[in-house]
This record gives C-alpha cells, structure tokens and sequence, in this order.
C-alpha cells in the first residue's frame, strides 16, 4: 500500500524527471519534445499543495500529503521540481 507521502514524492520526483529528459541533449528530440508536451499537463509543485489540502477522513480523498511533509523529494530531483514557473523551451 502506498501512503500519502509516497504518493506526494513520486508525483515531484516524475515532474523533476520530465524537465531531467527535456533538457538532456543526448536523447532524441522526440524523446525530449514529448517530455515537454507531458509537462505543460503534469502536475506542479503547486498542484500537489493544492491537492493535499483535500484530505478526508474516509479515505475518498486524494491521498496526498504535502510537499513540505514529505522527506528528502529534492535530495533526487537535479533542477528541482515542476513548477507554475517551470518553462521548458521546446527542443529544436
């Protein structure tokens, strides 16, 4: 079973992933564009905030815990995770 701070690391670790591919010349520019057009809808750091407010009791809620609550996330992400400021220019 996951647990709301697993759940909360695994979605910033995806997200700083995503940038990790856009950005990284030595993969094949489609590689690096579809990194690109899956971030503009991923979840941002902010999102996550957003979406551990909505705990509930009875366990229909998201399962997120905060992004401040969850440990060591960044130790794993290089430039970090995705954010509403994120912006990844699209690979020529």
């Amino acid at each position: 079973m996951t647990i709301p701070h697993e759940r909360t690391r695994a979605m910033l670790w995806a997200g700083g992933f995503l940038i990790e591919l856009a950005r990284d010349t030595s993969l094949p520019i489609a590689v690096r564009r579809r990194a690109v057009v899956i971030a503009r809808h991923f979840p941002t750091i902010e999102d996550v905030s957003t979406m551990a407010l909505f705990r509930h009791s009875s366990g229909l809620g998201l399962g997120l815990a905060s992004p401040s609550e969850t440990p060591s996330w960044a130790d794993d992400c290089r430039y970090g995770p995705l954010r509403y400021s994120t912006r990844l220019v699209w690979p020529e």
